[in-house]
């Protein structure tokens, strides 16, 4: 869940945005109110969330990972920056950096849907060591 309310109305105004164009599939204009949200404030950690999703609709995974992790370092409570960076190691074949994401995402859930899912790939991924 992306949430708002670290910046100032006109920098939640470009995060919410981001978000519609995100959901629209307009990848380029979502990119531009994101980095609008990061330029006003650079510790908005959903900001930098939203864009890591972005850069991963658009295949630009290692932009996405580096998203992925400030987004962490700025808010290293956020279960959904975990959840899309194990997904992300998965992808470029990075099982340790995946499982170990995936690890920590579930200390943080909250067992919701994506429960399974991360531990489907855990099993998966630890079997393959």
């Amino acid at each position: 869940v992306l949430v708002w309310g670290r910046g100032d109305d006109e920098t939640d105004q470009h995060f919410i945005k981001g978000i519609e164009y995100t959901n629209a599939g307009k990848y380029d204009k979502a990119i531009k109110e994101f980095t609008a949200v990061i330029t006003n404030s650079n510790e908005y950690a959903d900001a930098y969330l939203g864009l890591g999703i972005v850069y991963v609709h658009k295949k630009m995974d290692d932009e996405a990972v580096q998203l992925l992790k400030k987004a962490i370092e700025l808010d290293p409570k956020n279960e959904t920056s975990y959840f899309v960076l194990a997904k992300v190691y998965e992808k470029l074949g990075d099982n340790e950096g995946a499982i170990r994401t995936w690890e920590k995402f579930l200390t943080l859930n909250t067992r919701d849907e994506r429960t399974k899912v991360a531990e489907k790939h855990l099993t998966k991924l630890r079997a393959k060591r």
